[in-house]
């Protein structure tokens, strides 16, 4: 009878181990086979469409609002019109924002999913142009993909394809001075009429403030400033330079009161320019937003004083964008460069 229990024993540890194994096997297979799945479908994708030597990815954090998607189209319409000897694709860095997308259809795909198809489909080059605003957190981001995947040796296919990485919106001063003359074109009746303007950056956390990005909407807004001073910048996320922050600045410039526009200092209008700064579709806007912390200061800030559009719907500041990455190739100035000698 002893015995007969050990067998029994026995044989049910290894039933369990076995189960055990299938499971974790099983979990492996499901996680592998999603990597798969979207490696297949860029794949697919940059085969189908390739038709150059030198592929241009579009890099941005992306969004699951509507109005956005259409925003990414024209930008993408503005490169290839700009391009037209590259193949173009477009990448989002954010997963909540590629998972959402895809529950509505809409698919998108990290960029090192494109770097790996680029590589195996032959390209010569590829120019990877950020769609961020400010060199802050989420360009770095961009930088380290396009780094890690080059010299991580895994990727032999890639080692011989020269990559260019265009930098972001507000790259420089000259981008800032620019981008302001810009913005004040389209502004410029509504200053002079002595409305106020401003305008919602995202802006990084000061323990995120990588390369000083923050420092660019100090800089718009002294730029603005120098054509008008009815213009001021505040972000969601930059310490010192929140809503009441700049609230206080318009109040100790003697703007106590009067009409008040409020435009996203983004790519896109989504989540930010429609809750943060709207603070939704009500007469009475929601507790917190930029039109509710205006109105509650005693500012006039209706809900047709929010401009719902997004810098990329801007041509003249795509072209700002599209500058950068078009500068890089012109000066040869490459971020990795298989035919330079090694050091």
């Amino acid at each position: 009878m002893k015995q007969f229990r050990f067998m029994m024993m026995t044989a049910l540890v290894a039933v369990m181990s076995l189960s055990a194994v299938s499971c974790s096997d099983d979990d492996d297979d499901v996680a592998k086979s999603n990597h798969d799945k979207k490696m297949e479908a860029v794949t697919a994708e940059v085969q189908a469409n390739k038709k150059h030597d030198t592929a241009l990815l579009l890099v941005t954090f992306g969004s699951t609002w509507d109005a956005p998607q259409t925003t990414f189209n024209n930008m993408k319409a503005q490169f290839a019109s700009k391009f037209p000897n590259m193949d173009i694709y477009f990448s989002f860095t954010s997963e909540i924002c590629m998972t959402r997308c895809a529950a509505k259809g809409w698919n998108y795909y990290a960029p090192s999913f494109y770097l790996e198809a680029i590589g195996l489909a032959g390209y010569k080059t590829v120019c990877v142009q950020s769609l961020h605003v400010i060199p802050g957190e989420e360009f770095l981001r961009v930088q380290n993909v396009v780094k890690d995947f080059h010299n991580d040796g895994e990727h032999p296919e890639f080692a011989n394809v020269k990559v260019y990485l265009g930098g972001p919106l507000l790259e420089t001063e000259e981008d800032v001075t620019n981008v302001a003359k810009i913005l004040h074109e389209t502004y410029k009746s509504k200053v002079e009429s002595n409305n106020i303007v401003t305008f919602m950056g995202h802006g990084n956390p000061e323990n995120y403030n990588y390369g000083n990005g923050n420092s660019r909407y100090t800089m718009m807004e002294a730029e603005l400033q120098k054509l008008n001073s009815n213009y001021f910048v505040a972000t969601v996320d930059m310490e010192d330079n929140y809503i009441d922050d700049m609230i206080s600045r318009m109040q100790a410039a003697n703007k106590k009161s009067g009409n008040v526009i409020c435009h996203p200092l983004m790519s896109i209008a989504g989540d930010h320019a429609n809750n943060d700064m709207k603070g939704g579709v009500g007469a009475t806007a929601e507790e917190g937003s930029w039109r509710y912390e205006l109105a509650k200061a005693g500012y006039t800030c209706p809900l047709a004083n929010c401009d719902i559009k997004g810098l990329g719907d801007y041509s003249k500041i795509v072209s700002v964008w599209v500058s950068h990455i078009e500068k890089k190739i012109a000066d040869n100035d490459a971020m990795y460069d298989p035919d330079a000698e090694e050091e």
